[in-house]
Formats: C-alpha cells, structure tokens, sequence
C-alpha cells in the first residue's frame, strides 16, 4: 500500500481529571450490563464512549513520546482482541470476517503496549463499520520476517482523522508504519529477536475475559460507539448484543 501522511488533529485538555472521576463514579455506581434496560445500556454506552474518547485524547496528547514497554506476542493479542471484537460487533449486525482464524498460531515477538495495540484496533474497526455501515469488513493478520501487518478492507473509504492517529502513534511505538490506499488501512510492528533485560513478559486477555469486563477497550473504543444504533435498542431488554 502507499503511505498517506495522516495528521494528528489537535485536541484540547478540559478537564480530564474531573472527567475520570465522573466517569469512574458512574461505573461504579451502575448495575451489571446484562441488568441492565434498554434506556439504561444507551447511558453505559455514551459513558463507554466519552471514555473512549478520553483514551484515544490521552494518546494523541502523548504522540511522540517514549513509552514503557513490555515482551509479548501482538498477534496473540491482536487475536484475542479481534474474536472478542467479532462477538460484539454480530450482536450489532456488522459482520466482521478475521483471517488467520483465531487458532492459528504466529510465533511474533516484540516489545509492545498492550494499550495503544488495542485502541489503535478497535479504533480502526469501529471507523470501518461507521464507514460502510452493515457492509463486510476484513481483517487481516500477517507475518513477514520483519513485521507484523494488521490489514483492514472496507466497503467504503475510512476517513477519520482521530482513528487513523491512534493507529498512526501505535505503530511509531512499535516500530512499524501507517498506510492507507483506497479501501485499505493497515499498520505495522517491527520484530525483533531476543528481549531486553529485566523487561516485564506480557500475558494477554482472553476474548472471554475482554468480553466480561465492559470496561475493555471492546467495549469502549468499539461496542460504546455503535450500540445506541443498533437494532437492539429498540428491544425492552435486548440481549443479542454481546451481554
């Protein structure tokens, strides 16, 4: 693919820290998900979204700076996070195809932040449903003897600014690049052989795990954003959605 030079767009600073705070007391207070009324899960959804947005804010406030990092596998990671993704967004009615399937193995190593590997996925994918909305969208995971590519083909141009940052800061950290061409978006992570010294090893989530905990990057950098749209919100108590 081409690079496309993607700007990072300029955000503010409003207060994050009484931001959190409200939101942290909110999820506190708020009854289990699966609980929850249909009136109730569009409320979660618009917090799981200003979260969301907090998050992707932090990053692009951050862009360009070291990191502490950590020895794992992204392709494992990317896994997990990706079935965990695929659960919810059928719930939603956007059908989301994954190749390699969850159980192939791509023996990858190198140092990540499990984070941003995770905002800057969902982030993609939640761009590519609002951009061909209910239309395919395919993700691809590959390795190469440098790198590891995560590939994301739509119906339809992605054109947000905000998502293509994220992804843009998350592959700058792991060594990797953004392209964009057409209907195709993708980024990488560089490889490298052995770990460094002391360096913490990663174990990462499981889909099951990603999916029971509703304050997972599944749920507020992707599910949050789409669900006040979905068909089951026009159920009393819907619970096609990934509860």
């Amino acid at each position: 693919m081409p690079d496309k030079t993607i700007p990072i767009p300029t955000v503010g600073n409003a207060d994050e820290g009484s931001q959190r705070e409200h939101l942290a007391a909110y999820f506190i207070t708020a009854a289990p998900y699966e609980e929850q009324t249909t009136a109730q899960r569009i409320e979660y959804c618009q917090k799981l979204r200003e979260l969301g947005e907090l998050e992707n804010r932090e990053v692009l406030q951050a862009a360009g700076s070291s990191r502490v990092l950590v020895w794992g596998n992204p392709a494992s990671h990317l896994q997990h996070l990706l079935t965990a993704t695929q659960y919810l967004a059928a719930g939603l009615g956007y059908p989301l195809l994954l190749f390699p399937a969850k159980d192939t193995i791509i023996n990858f190593h190198t140092l990540l932040h499990p984070r941003l590997l995770s905002l800057a996925a969902v982030n993609l994918l939640r761009a590519a449903c609002a951009a061909a909305p209910k239309e395919p969208i395919w993700v691809r995971l590959q390795e190469q003897a440098s790198c590891l590519t995560v590939t994301v083909t739509t119906a339809a141009p992605i054109d947000d600014a905000q998502a293509l940052a994220v992804a843009k800061e998350c592959a700058r950290l792991h060594g990797g690049s953004l392209a964009q061409s057409d209907n195709i978006v993708g980024f990488s992570c560089a490889r490298m052989s052995t770990p460094p010294r002391d360096v913490h090893h990663y174990r990462c989530s499981t889909a099951e795990e990603l999916l029971r905990d509703t304050l997972s990057p599944v749920w507020t950098g992707f599910y949050g954003w789409l669900f006040p749209s979905s068909p089951s919100s026009n159920t009393s108590n819907g619970s096609s959605d990934g509860s």
